[in-house]
């Protein structure tokens, strides 16, 4: 069972440095295609997805409500586009650092 972060090149890193496959996106019509294959993925058990992807992904949500796996989780990107807070302060709130 694989862990798959897509995201950008910057936001990718340390996902890699943690053991997590990667795939790096470059735009919304990259990220379309790229996630397409891997919500179809059987190997894929864990998807985390950028937040800045998050209104591109809605519409593949849908195919996923018949599915156990990919479990889809959204993390902030280092603008905090969705999630309205940047990635310092979500690894601070889980750190449990304040």
């Amino acid at each position: 069972m694989r862990i798959v972060f897509i995201g950008e090149e910057r936001e990718c890193a340390g996902f890699r440095l943690g053991g997590a496959e990667t795939v790096v996106v470059n735009g919304k019509e990259e990220f379309k295609s790229k996630v397409e294959k891997l919500i179809f993925d059987e190997s894929v058990g864990i998807l985390v997805i950028s937040d800045r992807y998050y209104e591109e992904f809605l519409p593949f949500s849908e195919k996923l409500k018949k599915k156990a796996k990919p479990v889809v989780i959204f993390v902030p990107s280092f603008d905090g586009i969705h999630l309205k807070r940047d990635l310092k302060e979500f690894l601070y709130g889980i750190l449990g650092i304040g």
